[in-house]
């Protein structure tokens, strides 16, 4: 993690869990159905008590975007899949997806998968100095000054944070090396982030009997070696 990083957020701190995923063990419960009751617990959650309405989950993640450039539009990856579960319309490609996506909903944070065999070279989040390259989709654009992004030695893996994973990165659910990432931006969510990444790496272990490793990166210990 650069430097630059932690003067325009201060509080960073990344969550990480490495992950050597095995096959799916179907069971008495599955993924899909804790996907389901996850839905089902946001829709709870968000009704509004005595005519107040609940405390805004994404306040922290909006407000760190603020702080760095980013295309129009642009916002968390939560933003996305908390909309979708108010409509109980949230697609998953697989049972590794409805794992993430449930622990993401339950506690209201961002977790993206990025699989491992194919970063180049290294994995860094730092403040891009701009037209770094990102393959999409559909076709490759750049990064802009100053925003925050995951980088390989082929370009961006991600941008704004965890708002867009490349295809060319992004775990899919043949993927059997895994690093999962849940980045915290102020203390408030720090707790829930960590409880989060701790509870996606229990259900791992239950579904797929993963082998894991979970570490921490903040301002203190900047890198690590996996």
């Amino acid at each position: 993690m650069e430097e630059a990083v932690f003067s325009l957020l201060p509080r960073f701190t990344l969550f990480c869990l490495q992950a050597d995923v095995g096959s799916f063990r179907p069971g008495k419960r599955n993924p899909g159905g804790d996907l389901k009751t996850a839905i089902e617990s946001v829709k709870g959650r968000e009704k509004k008590e005595e005519g107040l309405p609940l405390p805004d989950p994404l306040e922290p993640w909006r407000g760190a975007f603020k702080k760095f450039t980013a295309d129009k539009g642009a916002s968390c990856s939560l933003d996305s899949l908390l909309s979708c579960a108010r409509t109980g319309e949230v697609a998953a490609t697989g049972p590794v997806d409805e794992v993430v996506k449930a622990v993401s909903l339950y506690f209201s944070v961002p977790i993206s998968a990025m699989d491992l065999s194919k970063v180049r070279g290294f994995l860094g989040l730092c403040l891009s100095r701009g037209r770094d390259p990102f393959l999409g989709r559909e076709k490759e654009s750049f990064t802009r000054e100053g925003e925050v992004c995951y980088m390989d030695k082929l370009g961006a893996a991600s941008r704004c944070i965890n708002w867009k994973i490349s295809p060319r990165l992004k775990a899919k659910e043949d993927g059997r090396k895994i690093l999962f990432l849940s980045e915290s931006v102020d203390a408030d969510s720090r707790m829930r982030t960590a409880e989060a990444v701790k509870d996606l790496d229990r259900r791992l272990q239950a579904y797929f009997e993963a082998k894991t490793r979970f570490f921490v990166l903040d301002a203190t210990q900047m890198a690590k070696r996996i």
